[in-house]
């Protein structure tokens, strides 16, 4: 992979920002592109629940998704405001890979016909690792990627490549536009083209996803529907 800087990268892109799990990456507050009319999502696991800002300090609108065993307090079954200038929203789950798609395009679906600006900032790969096999994160980005490409999001997913395999690592960066390194001393992990062709192999079966909200507007998905989503 070749890592470029936040600066080179021409939005809406997707890229994958490298860096160790237990740095803050300055890159991270540039690839979020804020400006006014921006409306920010940012995706976090029950352990790094970001804190929910006073709705008057912010230019735009912000959503949080927090993924994990986390406790709501917008009522069972409810949708939230995405009117509102902050849009806070969980998925208890962090195995179900349809529902946390779903709900990040449901953010940007109802942003982009607002005609805002979005930015997503997913945090983090490596948290989706700890609990669902390599194959069905690299499927699910995948089709995350393509589904932000087509709302012209402007996202970047965090990836700590001292965690994995240099071909897990080179696999996963085919998935985006550019890749950012921040805090690793320029030296990424390199796989061998035939590595990565053969890792490839193994994991681009036809994805079984599909993260369009349409699919399970106003939560009336049924445990049939969600199923067919997530088809192993």
């Amino acid at each position: 992979m070749e890592p470029i800087t936040p600066a080179a990268i021409d939005p809406p892109a997707n890229v994958l920002l490298v860096h160790p799990s237990s740095d803050e990456p300055a890159a991270c507050k540039q690839l979020c592109h804020d400006g006014g009319g921006t409306a920010r999502l940012t995706v976090t696991f029950a352990d790094e629940t970001p804190e929910r800002p006073d709705p008057d300090t912010i230019d735009g609108r912000c959503g949080l998704l927090t993924i994990g065993d986390v406790l709501s307090d917008t009522g069972e079954d409810t949708e939230p405001d995405f009117a509102e200038p902050v849009v806070a929203d969980s998925v208890a789950d962090p195995t179900d890979l349809s529902e946390i798609g779903v709900t990040i395009s449901r953010f940007c679906k109802h942003w982009a016909e607002s005609d805002e600006d979005v930015t997503v900032c997913f945090d983090s790969l490596d948290a989706l690792l700890r609990h669902t096999s390599p194959k069905d994160v690299f499927q699910f980005t995948h089709v995350l990627t393509n589904r932000l490409s087509s709302v012209e999001a402007y996202a970047h997913f965090h990836f700590d490549p001292t965690r994995h395999e240099d071909r897990v690592v080179s696999t996963f960066g085919t998935i985006f536009d550019d890749v950012v390194a921040d805090d690793t001393d320029d030296s990424l992990p390199e796989a061998t083209d035939d590595e990565v062709a053969a890792l490839l192999a193994e994991w681009d079966d036809e994805p079984a996803f599909d993260l369009d909200p349409d699919a399970a507007s106003n939560s009336e998905a049924t445990d049939e529907d969600i199923a067919q989503v997530l088809g192993k």
